[in-house]
């Protein structure tokens, strides 16, 4: 009889366990369940008046507007370099890129100095890593530009570009420079209103029509997005769709230009669209970012491809803004910058205080309740209590900025610029286009900035690539031509 009733018990307890397991286990589903998704769109040398939410005025930009109602736009959003791969290690480490070595786009190319030698190591994690180890499924789609290529550290992995591509396939179906498909023998055909085959999928397109599918394959898990466009990133290849759509602009150039920013638009409205009907809106984080400033054709060298009778000029608009990709005046990195979360944010927010897109790392982490991995430096910030109102200074004492002979440094209004041995100091709240060098006005100012600045400079190893150096520099013809905003 006593052993009757141990039996009955411990079936009772076993019973009981399960159950409670179960109950648990359901919990933790429940709890994951409740995360947010998230999507990142960083999108390759928007300017930042390029967006009509920014006071864009070429071309109407609709569904990055609709973004920015629906949630945060930030005025003084920034990268932490003004080129592509240097931003881009930013942005998915959470780090200054210049603690890898990385100052230029060439500290990340092979080097056979430097064989073997990994550009992140290994035990720092990017932010993808971190959501996959909390349970997240995560992609990406688009341009990498980091070690590794075409591998990446994420999930699943579609159309993924290094540093270049061809927005349109060939005769067999493959994008030159997309998945590891090779640039063409003769280099890659600069401009293009295409497809030349009717049917052919332009690559913007094709990455926005990815993301699409991989959302609707996962919507019943929390997933992680990084949607990489690399439009409109030369070569300047265009739908002939949308030339309709442009006709009003004079510049070839621009008119190419404008369509390509004009696809990446309509893919964000695609998103948006599928999240609302899929009722998954409410608790998606949709970022949306440029990974640095608008090219300038002098800067890139590219008299030799320039469409004919196109007047040479920046091929994004500025906005208020001086300078353009390749330099740390404001308009190289001071970029478009949107967080929206319908859920969690107020809409049509304006944040005026300076952000850094290092700070989309933590401030991710903190929203979907991921850890932050061990052996990972970040110096960005969690700005969600900002943007909920609950801290009302700035969420950075200072952001920093240097490359080989240039540098920047920012602290509430004040900026510090250092180009080729020239200083200067800015009060960008009365003068944001940098006009006024105020440098000898204020010296306790630049004192205090300046010995930042050299503090964050010494504290950093040495670039990656010395013999790379210097930055290759247009002929002395190109540099006469004048630097001009599109018209």
């Amino acid at each position: 009889m006593m052993n009757k009733a141990k039996n009955i018990f411990r079936s009772l307890f076993i019973i009981g366990g399960i159950l409670l397991s179960s109950s648990l286990s359901a919990k933790k589903k429940t709890e994951v369940a409740k995360r947010p998704n998230v999507i990142i769109i960083n999108v390759d040398d928007v300017g930042y008046g390029d967006p009509s939410c920014y006071g864009g005025t070429l071309f109407q930009t609709p569904n990055i507007d609709r973004l920015a109602r629906e949630g945060v736009k930030f005025t003084d959003g920034y990268v932490s370099a003004p080129v592509c791969s240097p931003s881009r290690h930013g942005l998915l480490t959470g780090t200054y890129q210049q603690r890898f070595g990385i100052q230029w786009n060439h500290d990340t190319w092979n080097m056979k100095h430097r064989e073997g030698e990994r550009v992140v190591p290994v035990k720092h994690k990017h932010i993808d890593q971190a959501f996959a180890d909390a349970g997240y499924v995560t992609a990406m789609a688009g341009k990498i530009n980091m070690e590794d290529f075409p591998k990446t550290t994420f999930n699943q992995q579609f159309s993924v570009t290094s540093s270049g591509s061809h927005y349109f396939p060939d005769e067999k179906g493959k994008y030159a420079g997309v998945d590891g498909a090779p640039k063409p023998k003769g280099g890659w055909t600069m401009t293009q209103w295409g497809p030349e085959r009717e049917g052919e999928e332009y690559l913007t397109d094709r990455c926005g029509r990815q993301c699409i599918e991989f959302m609707d394959e996962h919507k019943e898990t929390p997933f992680f997005f990084y949607l990489a466009f690399n439009a409109p990133h030369t070569p300047l290849h265009a739908k002939k769709v949308d030339k309709p759509r442009v006709a009003h602009i004079q510049s070839e150039a621009a008119k190419l230009y404008a369509a390509m920013v004009l696809a990446i638009d309509d893919n964000v409205g695609r998103i948006l669209d599928y999240l609302d009907k899929s009722k998954l809106r409410e608790n998606t984080i949709v970022v949306f970012l440029s990974d640095n400033g608008p090219a300038n054709p002098v800067h890139l060298s590219i008299p030799k491809w320039w469409p004919k009778d196109s007047p040479y000029h920046v091929l994004g608009q500025r906005g208020p803004l001086s300078g353009f990709k390749g330099n740390f005046w404001e308009a190289g990195i001071r970029i478009p910058y949107i967080i929206s979360w319908p859920s969690q944010l107020e809409s049509g927010v304006e944040y005026q205080k300076p952000v850094s897109t290092l700070d989309i790392y933590p401030t991710m982490c903190a929203a979907a309740d991921v850890k932050l991995p061990e052996n990972t430096t970040l110096d960005g910030v969690n700005l969600m209590p900002y943007l909920k109102g609950n801290y009302t200074e700035d969420p950075h004492k200072a952001l920093f900025w240097y490359a080989n002979r240039m540098g920047a440094a920012r602290m509430g209004k004040w900026k510090f610029l250092v180009e080729d041995g020239v200083h200067y100091l800015f009060d960008l709240e009365n003068d944001i286009a940098e006009k006024n060098n105020v440098m000898k006005e204020n010296p306790e100012v630049m004192t205090e900035i300046f010995e930042a600045f050299i503090d964050f400079r010494n504290e950093m190893p040495a670039y990656r690539n010395p013999f790379r150096r210097p930055i290759d520099i247009p002929s002395p013809d190109v540099l006469k031509l004048p630097v001009i905003d599109p018209k």
